[in-house]
């Protein structure tokens, strides 16, 4: 197990997250981006798993999309303990066959699963009130920044790139969350004014270049869904994103 040095002490340790929660140390201060990235992440992918201790203070973020991951684990420095391949492609297909999801999945047609586990924090705690309701809810006090809508867009969004016509941007609402009007409002605050409908947040295509424009630079690994110019290279970007092998 690799050492980690305590930015406070100074001292390395094997397991610096005990350290910090003996209180030898403060635990690092979250500053404002990496909390609003967590934030967003958590709209989407993330989540704060209820562990074996009862504990809560850990961060998952799990994905096929590596080289974002790379960047994520980049971003959370010493509170991260690394990208870790949690499936192969052929463990995901095997495992759908067996459960009836997907009798005839192929592991060609997947990709290799990684995630990201953080080290326990206060603030990863805190957040275990989205779950008050037993399932994941977005509080009444959330509001978006450019940096959160990003990371929830590249977690739960979509580029709907078609041969013919202009790409239109949606984000789907995968925890059911019926507050039609609440999500709304979200965007209406930063005056954007997307539909929503059968689960999905729609954007128009002049809506969409207002909403990627808003949101600025993708991050890594999701470049392809602000490409709105050019079909081959939104391809060509979410091939390479996936580690897909293709000629163009």
């Amino acid at each position: 197990m690799p050492r980690e040095t305590c930015p406070e002490c100074g001292k390395s340790f094997k397991r610096i997250g005990s350290h910090w929660a003996r209180g030898s140390c403060h635990y690092p201060e979250i500053p404002t981006y990496l909390r609003e990235i967590l934030i967003g992440c958590l709209m989407g992918d993330g989540s704060v798993p209820k562990t074996n201790d009862g504990s809560h203070g850990l961060f998952r973020l799990p994905m096929v999309n590596k080289q974002f991951l790379e960047w994520f684990d980049h971003e959370m420095g010493i509170l991260s303990t690394g990208v870790v391949l949690k499936k192969t492609a052929a463990e995901l297909a095997q495992n759908n066959r067996e459960s009836g999801f997907s009798p005839n999945a192929r592991a060609e047609n997947y990709h290799d699963m990684y995630t990201v586990i953080s080290r326990s924090h206060p603030f990863m705690r805190s957040l275990r009130r989205w779950y008050r309701s037993g399932e994941k809810r977005f509080p009444e006090s959330l509001s978006l920044t450019p940096r959160i809508a990003k990371m929830w867009y590249v977690c739960d969004g979509c580029l709907d790139v078609q041969e013919h016509g202009e790409p239109r941007a949606s984000i789907r609402i995968r925890h059911r969350d019926d507050r039609q009007d609440f999500l709304l409002n979200l965007f209406e605050e930063v005056g954007l004014s997307p539909s929503y409908g059968r689960e999905t947040i729609r954007f128009g295509v002049e809506e969409t270049r207002s909403f990627l424009d808003w949101m600025v630079n993708p991050p890594p690994g999701f470049e392809y869904k602000w490409v709105l110019d050019s079909r081959e290279r939104y391809d060509r970007l979410k091939a390479q994103a996936y580690g897909e092998a293709r000629a163009f």
